[in-house]
């Protein structure tokens, strides 16, 4: 089975975004959020952050470690 392509999701207020992956080693979907330092594993739940996350403070990219 193929790796899922790379998901964005916009957050609550728009401010940023959660980006979904797969890991390349383990394949897993990990995601990291751009306006916040919020990070974890799993496509639901990257869903479930953007929809409640409104926090704009670091308001840019997504972190270098992302795999890290």
């Amino acid at each position: 089975m193929g790796a899922l392509a790379s998901r964005l999701y916009l957050t609550a207020d728009g401010g940023g975004r959660v980006e979904t992956s797969s890991h390349p080693d383990t394949g897993e979907r990990v995601w990291a959020c751009s306006a916040c330092p919020a990070r974890g594993d799993g496509e639901d739940a990257a869903r479930a952050h953007a929809a409640q996350c409104r926090s704009t403070t670091t308001g840019g990219t997504l972190p270098l470690d992302h795999f890290s």
